[in-house]
């Protein structure tokens, strides 16, 4: 019964697919290209700023979407050390979605993408956003 359970449970969930800077299908690098440039141009748009001075720095978060384009989740993985630029920047992904729908291509293989991306405010007060190996160690402090 446990393991009749188990199978259930594996079946009736979402098929994800990890995403990274070694994936070769266009579909998905394609759909990456668009999502980062999306949330760079929310970044860039909408700087992370408190009572008026920009704030500065990198940080690493997660980011899963559906295959309706609807962000799911997002986690910072490695913070900025700075509670409020990583609020801001989790804001700025979510008020960026939702992004387009996957193709057919993508759907056949997905019900969501996850995606692990270094965030850089600089100071040219752009976002840049880098795509990241899931495997890489997420948890160390990047330096701004």
């Amino acid at each position: 019964a446990q393991i009749e359970q188990r199978v259930d449970q594996a079946q009736g969930a979402p098929r994800k697919r990890y995403i990274s800077p070694a994936t070769k299908e266009t579909a998905y690098a394609l759909y990456y290209d668009k999502l980062r440039r999306t949330i760079e141009a929310q970044g860039t748009q909408n700087f992370p700023q408190v009572r008026g001075e920009k704030l500065y720095g990198k940080l690493t978060m997660v980011i899963t979407v559906s295959s309706q384009g609807e962000l799911l989740q997002t986690e910072v993985a490695s913070s900025s050390r700075n509670p409020l630029l990583d609020e801001r920047a989790v804001a700025i992904v979510r008020s960026a979605g939702p992004f387009d729908p996957f193709g057919p291509k993508m759907r056949r293989q997905a019900d969501q993408i996850v995606v692990v991306s270094r965030f850089r405010f600089t100071r040219d007060e752009v976002l840049k956003t880098v795509m990241q190996n899931p495997s890489e160690q997420t948890h160390e402090h990047f330096g701004t």
